[in-house]
C-alpha cells in the first residue's frame, strides 16, 4: 500500500467456522476484507478430541486465540463475530435458533456471548423449521444476508436484508444443500439435500470408489450432463439408487471412462436433487450462492430445467457477517462522503 493512501483500520473479526473448515476474515470499517485465515480445524474435528462441554470449550477458545492472535494482538478489543457449527449443541457454546418464518435481521438481536481471554466472541444463532418436516440450517443464514446484501446493491437498494416485497429461492450448494424460500428479508421456509455428502460417501467407501480416477472436474464435463440427462429420463422409473450402479456397468461394459465415473455421479446426484426440488416448489429464477465451481454445476442442472439463475460468490459469508455486526451494534457504520467532507 502506498504511503500516502488512506488507512484501512480493522473493525471486525468475522468467523465462519464450519463443521469441517475454519474461515475468518479480518474486515475494515467498510466491510471490505483486510486479511484471512483458513484452516482444517473444523468444529466437528474438535469437538471429537474433547471429552466433556468445558475441554470443548476451552479447545475452541485454543484455537481462537492460536489461529487469529495477531490480529486481537495488534486491534486490542476488537469485536468478534461468528457463525456456523461453533454455535452447536458439539461446538463452543449452544447459540439457539430462530423459527422460520424469521426475519434475517432478527439474527443480530439473538447473539450468544462467550468469553475468549481478552476478547468476547458472538456467536449467531441458526434458523429451524418446525413442524412435520423439520429441518435446520447453521451458518447458511449468514450467507444468505450477505447474498441479499448482494442483489440489495445490484438493484441500487438500501444494504440490508433484501428487496421489498420479493419472493425468490436461494440455492446454497455444498456438503447438505440448503433451498431456501424468501419473502424480501423473511426466510419463510427451507429444504436440506445430503448431496454433497452423499458424493463424498460414494467416492470415499463405495463400490463406485474403485472405479474412480480421480474426482469431479471444475466445469460441467459432457459425463456431467450425461449424468443429469440420465436422472430426467429414467429417475422418475428407475429411482436414483439403481441409476447409481449403472456408473459401475458403463465402465463395465466400456461406455464409460474410470476418469468420468466421479462426474457421472455428480450428475446423477445434483440433477437428482434440482428436479425434485423445483418439482415440490417452482422457483424462477433463483439465485446461487457458493463456490464458483460448484455453483456452475447447479446452473447447468437449473438451466437445464428452464430456470432463469443468477450467482453470488463465496464472499457472501464475509458480507453477510458484516451486516449482522452493524445490525447488532458491533462494528460501526462507515461514515458517508457527504459526512466526511
Amino acid at each position: 500500500m502506498a504511503d500516502d493512501a488512506p488507512r484501512r483500520d480493522a473493525a471486525l473479526v468475522a468467523l465462519d467456522w464450519g463443521s469441517t473448515t475454519f474461515r475468518a476474515w479480518l474486515l475494515d470499517a467498510t466491510g471490505e476484507v483486510l486479511d484471512e485465515v483458513r484452516s482444517a480445524d473444523g468444529a466437528l474435528t474438535l469437538s471429537q478430541r474433547a471429552d466433556s462441554a468445558r475441554a470443548r470449550a476451552a479447545a475452541f477458545e485454543a484455537t481462537f486465540g492460536r489461529l487469529c492472535r495477531p490480529w486481537l494482538d495488534e486491534h486490542p478489543g476488537i469485536p468478534v463475530l461468528c457463525s456456523g457449527m461453533a454455535g452447536s449443541n458439539h461446538g463452543w457454546a449452544e447459540a439457539g435458533y430462530l423459527d422460520v418464518p424469521a426475519e434475517l435481521g432478527a439474527l443480530a438481536y439473538r447473539l450468544t456471548v462467550v468469553p475468549a481471554g481478552d476478547s468476547v466472541v458472538h456467536l449467531v444463532p441458526g434458523l429451524r423449521a418446525t413442524g412435520s418436516h423439520p429441518d435446520v440450517m447453521r451458518g447458511e443464514e449468514v450467507q444468505l444476508v450477505g447474498a441479499l446484501a448482494a442483489t440489495a446493491l445490484e438493484h441500487g437498494t438500501a444494504p440490508g436484508h433484501g428487496t421489498p416485497d420479493r419472493r425468490q429461492t436461494v440455492v446454497l450448494p455444498g456438503t447438505h444443500s440448503k433451498w431456501v424460500r424468501l419473502d424480501g428479508g423473511r426466510v419463510t421456509g427451507f429444504t436440506t439435500a445430503m448431496t454433497g455428502e452423499l458424493y463424498g460417501l460414494l467416492m470415499g467407501d463405495s463400490i463406485l470408489a474403485r472405479l474412480a480416477e480421480g474426482e469431479a472436474g471444475t466445469e460441467a464435463s459432457e459425463a456431467f450432463t450425461w449424468g443429469l440427462r440420465a436422472e430426467a429420463e429414467q429417475g422418475d422409473e428407475r429411482g436414483l439408487p439403481a441409476l447409481l450402479f449403472t456408473a459401475r456397468t458403463l465402465v463395465l461394459a466400456g461406455r464409460l471412462a474410470g476418469t468420468e465415473v466421479a462426474d457421472y455421479v455428480s450428475g446423477l446426484l445434483i440433477g437428482a436433487e434440482v428436479r425434485h426440488a423445483l418439482r415440490a416448489d417452482p422457483a424462477d429464477p433463483v439465485t446461487l450462492c457458493g463456490s464458483a465451481a460448484t455453483t456452475h454445476r447447479y446452473r447447468v442442472a437449473l438451466e437445464r430445467c428452464g430456470v432463469a439463475v443468477r450467482t453470488v460468490g463465496e464472499d457472501a459469508t464475509a458480507r453477510g457477517l458484516w451486516r449482522v455486526a452493524l445490525d447488532a451494534g458491533l462494528a460501526p457504520l462507515a461514515p458517508t462522503q457527504e459526512q466526511l467532507a
